[in-house]
């Protein structure tokens, strides 16, 4: 993807889609590197890789409406958090990043004369929390029956890489649930095996982590396979992505 200016992204934390009140989403993943200094490294401390710590902040503006952000923060809060990033305008076959953590803090109102208030969010990472992947369901298109989502191909794995599907349902109808399972292929039109367990049955709107397993360095295309029970009207975004720990 070419450098350019970011104006249409899509952003959903969980259930939100906070792309009308973010205007800004910043990514950072820090390590806290132990001392093992010896007498053999001076004049220099030597220094291990310590653990990672994935921190995702979340700035803009909240309407205070019905169903706002503030809303949904106080039912999210200190919670696990399925997010996404997806760039120019959230189409299937576009770049995502995708994450998960706990929801640890949020501020909900803060204000200056003349200004328009403002929201802040931080997520802090869990295990295995940031991946780079591609969009395989737009939420501009609903989904109601039973199906197959648009095969991305999100590139060729290490033996120490796994794949992930970042699942936001942002509005949901109609009767019946709507399950989620991470399938791939050597290619786009090819067999597709499934990788991993299904995600549990939905029946609202809700969010979804799905890790795959069984995996193999020869298929690079993926996609989710969607069984619809009754009659469901879900909107859906969802991304597949790489993870590398």
């Amino acid at each position: 993807m070419a450098v350019s200016a970011t104006t249409a992204v899509q952003i959903a934390v969980g259930s939100f889609d906070a792309t009308g009140n973010a205007n800004q989403l910043d990514y950072g993943v820090t390590s806290a590197p132990f001392d093992i200094t010896t007498f053999r490294n001076v004049p220099f401390k030597a220094y291990a890789n310590g653990l990672k710590t994935l921190n995702v902040g979340f700035s803009g503006f909240n309407d205070y409406a019905a169903a706002a952000w503030d809303e949904y923060v106080r039912s999210a809060f200190n919670t696990q958090q399925v997010l996404t990033l997806a760039y120019n305008g959230a189409t299937v076959g576009t770049g995502a990043v995708v994450s998960q953590g706990i929801l640890t803090d949020a501020q909900n109102f803060k204000a200056s004369v003349g200004q328009a208030p403002g929201v802040d969010m931080k997520v802090s990472g869990v295990g295995l929390a940031l991946g780079d992947g591609q969009v395989t369901q737009a939420s501009s298109a609903n989904i109601t029956a039973t199906g197959n989502t648009t095969a991305v191909q999100v590139g060729a794995l290490t033996s120490t890489q796994t794949v992930v599907a970042a699942v936001h349902v942002l509005g949901y109808s109609g009767t019946g649930t709507v399950t989620f399972q991470l399938q791939s292929s050597s290619t786009s039109g090819g067999a597709y095996t499934a990788r991993g367990t299904a995600g549990t049955a939905l029946s609202a709107i809700g969010a979804q982590w799905i890790s795959a397993t069984g995996l193999t360095v020869t298929d690079t295309w993926w996609r989710l396979a969607v069984t619809a029970s009754a009659s469901p009207v879900a909107t859906v975004l969802a991304s597949i992505a790489i993870v590398t720990p």
